[in-house]
């Protein structure tokens, strides 16, 4: 999603925004590709699936209790629902 439509759809203020951006860059949990004058944001999910299985074996010490529900996956662009 360009970074200026992230930005409405949460109404932050932009400074804000490339704050929590930065944080999230910096885990590699997101990517910015340029297209023209825009940045796009990409979610990294197998950056996301590696995170939630870190935490699932060493927070919640093997317990079923948490494990998560789904792993995160892309949506499909194009498809028809």
């Amino acid at each position: 999603m360009p970074v200026g439509e992230l930005r409405e759809r949460l109404d932050l203020p932009p400074a804000t925004l490339t704050a929590h951006l930065n944080v999230l860059r910096a885990a590699a949990l997101v990517h910015d590709q340029r297209e023209g004058r825009s940045i796009r944001v990409r979610a990294n999910y197998l950056q996301m699936n590696a995170l939630l299985a870190y935490l699932t074996e060493n927070c919640c010490a093997g317990t079923a209790d948490c494990d998560p529900v789904a792993a995160c996956h892309p949506r499909k662009t194009g498809a028809i629902p």
